[in-house]
């Protein structure tokens, strides 16, 4: 039996750049030889696929979002890329949704 992993990455505390990976690293459990940048994102997630599915919850985002443009195009993209890796073998397993300050969610395709 496969296992399920829920998580809330809550960047609210965000203040500087190496902060945005120390959060991933702490709210998505990920092992401490994390190594905080795109590479080892796509890593730990990838790894999490194999085991079992995953469902994350990203709050507080905007800041992240502005102030880190690319930073967050790039984790977004890792996102997505997860979603669909391996031929979208695990796309029924790996969901992710942004969840705004005034409450709308969007969902991570």
């Amino acid at each position: 039996m496969l296992d399920t992993y829920r998580y809330k990455v809550d960047f609210s505390e965000v203040e500087y750049f190496i902060e945005i990976h120390e959060v991933l690293k702490r709210d998505l459990d990920f092992p401490d030889y994390y190594g905080g940048h795109l590479d080892a994102l796509w890593d730990c997630l990838t790894d999490q696929l194999l085991s079992g599915t995953t469902y994350i919850e990203i709050y507080n985002s905007e800041k992240i979002a502005t102030r880190y443009h690319d930073e967050w195009q790039g984790i977004l993209k890792i996102f997505k890329r997860t979603k669909h890796a391996y031929n979208d073998k695990y796309s029924d397993r790996f969901f992710v949704t942004i969840v705004y300050k005034d409450g709308t969610r969007e969902e991570i395709k």
